[in-house]
């Protein structure tokens, strides 16, 4: 019985020295190319967000434009108001003195 147990023993032995190296390659050629996936992976979003991010200041780029040009028309708008209160003014004053020289 004895010798049947250092049988199994050797026997394991040999498998596991037969069978670890293959393991230990294993691991490398796993971290290799999950090593390489990750980093093509990351590769891949970094110009995913690259793209997000150009396309963001892009965006912003335009509405400060939109913005710009709303508030050159705002201060188109303005003058025009101060200059028609002007002329009301001016047309009220000419109503008044047309009314005074009335008789």
């Amino acid at each position: 019985m004895k010798s049947f147990h250092e049988f199994d023993i050797l026997k394991v032995e040999e498998s596991l020295n037969v069978f670890l190296p293959k393991v230990v390659d294993y691991d490398e050629t796993r971290s290799l190319s999950s090593e390489k996936f990750s980093r093509s992976l990351l590769e891949q979003q970094l110009k995913e967000a690259n793209d997000r991010l150009q396309d963001a200041q892009a965006k912003v780029s335009e509405e400060a434009s939109n913005v710009q040009s709303t508030m050159n028309k705002l201060e188109y708008i303005e003058k025009e108001i101060v200059e028609l209160k002007e002329q009301r003014m001016s047309l009220c004053a000419t109503l008044k003195g047309a009314k005074a020289t009335q008789p």
